[in-house]
C-alpha cells in the first residue's frame, strides 16, 4: 500500500555546529510553520557545432548544486535562545545577543518528511524577517543557506522533544519612537546578513560561507495618521533611537536600535477610511554604538 507523506506529521531538528559542514547529532525540536529548505541541481553541457540540432547526453557533466530556501517559525523565547545567535553571530553568556562583524553561527538541520529524511549541514541564516501584525503571533521567517545535503531512510530521524514556552502575540508590543510609545498596526524587522551563496571554487558544493558586504538592518511600521504621529513623517536626517519591547510573562525580548533613520514618504489618501503612515527606517550605528542590541530576559 503507498504511503504518502503528511506536512503535519513532519519534524524539525537543529543543532550547532563546532566546524562549519562537519556532520554531527541533532537534538533540538523545532516546531515551525512552514520550511522550504531545497537541493538544487545544476547539470553542464557543452554547447559546441556538432552537425546537428540534438542534444547529446555524452556532452554533460554533474555542476555545483546549490541548498537554500526559507523557514517560518512563530518562535517561543526557548527557541529564540536557539535562533538569535544564528541571526546575529555572536553566541550568549548573559541575556544580550551582540551584532557580529563575522559570518553567524552555523548549524546543522535535519528534517523528517515522512518518505525520507533530509539533512543539511553548514547552515547559515542569510537573512531574518520579525513579523507581526494586528491580532497575530510573532513570526519570524529566515532564509537560510546550506553547504551540503544528504537523504536517508524513512524512520531514521533524530529524537527531540518540543519547548512548551507560550509564543509572544502581537500585543506584547510596545513600541517606542523618537521617545514616546506608539501605536501601531503592523512591523517588519528585517536583518539581512548578505552572505556570499555563490562561493563554489573548485568544487561542487559551496566552499564558504562568508559576508559579501555591510550588514543591512532596517524597521518597517505602518500607524494612523495622527496628531500623536505627526513627528513621525519627514524626521531629520540624523534620527533617533527606538525600541520594540514583546513582554510575556517573565519573557521580555528587546530590540534596542542606535538611530532609525526615516526617509520622508508622505502619508496618502487611499480610500474613506483611516490615513495611514508608512515609516520605512533603516538602523545604523552612532560612533561606537552598534544599530541594534538584542536582549532575551528569561526570567
Amino acid at each position: 500500500m503507498t504511503t504518502y507523506a503528511i506536512g503535519s506529521l513532519a519534524k524539525l531538528i537543529t543543532k550547532n555546529e563546532v566546524t562549519w559542514g562537519t556532520d554531527l547529532a541533532v537534538d533540538q525540536g523545532m516546531d515551525f510553520i512552514s520550511e522550504s529548505i531545497a537541493k538544487k541541481g545544476n547539470i553542464v553541457e557543452r554547447d559546441g557545432i556538432r552537425g546537428t540540432v540534438s542534444k547529446n547526453s555524452e556532452d554533460t557533466r554533474t555542476g555545483p548544486y546549490t541548498v537554500s530556501g526559507q523557514l517560518v517559525v512563530e518562535p517561543s523565547a526557548a527557541e529564540l535562545q536557539i535562533w538569535l545567535p544564528r541571526i546575529l553571530g555572536t553566541d550568549v553568556s548573559t541575556i544580550t545577543y551582540a551584532l557580529s562583524d563575522g559570518a553567524p553561527l552555523s548549524f546543522k538541520m535535519e528534517i523528517d518528511r515522512g518518505s525520507k529524511v533530509f539533512s543539511y549541514a553548514g547552515c547559515r541564516v542569510n537573512k531574518a524577517v520579525f513579523t507581526g501584525s494586528e491580532g497575530g503571533l510573532l513570526r519570524l521567517t529566515m532564509d537560510i543557506v546550506a553547504k551540503t545535503e544528504t537523504v536517508g531512510n524513512a524512520g531514521t530521524a533524530q529524537s527531540a522533544s518540543l519547548g512548551t514556552t507560550a509564543p509572544w502575540i502581537f500585543s506584547d508590543l510596545v513600541l517606542t519612537l523618537q521617545a514616546a510609545a506608539r501605536q501601531v498596526k503592523s512591523f517588519s524587522l528585517t536583518i539581512d546578513n548578505n552572505l556570499d551563496t555563490k562561493r563554489f571554487m573548485n568544487s561542487t558544493t559551496i566552499t564558504e560561507l562568508q559576508r559579501s558586504g555591510d550588514r543591512t538592518i532596517s524597521l518597517s511600521t505602518m500607524h494612523a495618521y495622527s496628531s500623536d504621529n505627526v513627528a513621525l513623517y519627514d524626521q531629520a536626517l540624523a534620527g533617533a533611537g527606538g525600541t520594540a519591547v514583546f513582554t510575556n510573562g517573565v519573557y521580555v525580548l528587546t530590540f534596542t536600535f542606535a538611530t532609525l533613520q526615516v526617509p520622508a514618504e508622505s502619508p496618502t489618501v487611499q480610500n474613506k477610511g483611516e490615513v495611514p503612515l508608512a515609516l520605512n527606517m533603516v538602523a545604523r550605528s552612532v560612533t561606537s554604538t552598534k544599530e541594534l542590541v538584542t536582549t532575551l530576559a528569561v526570567s
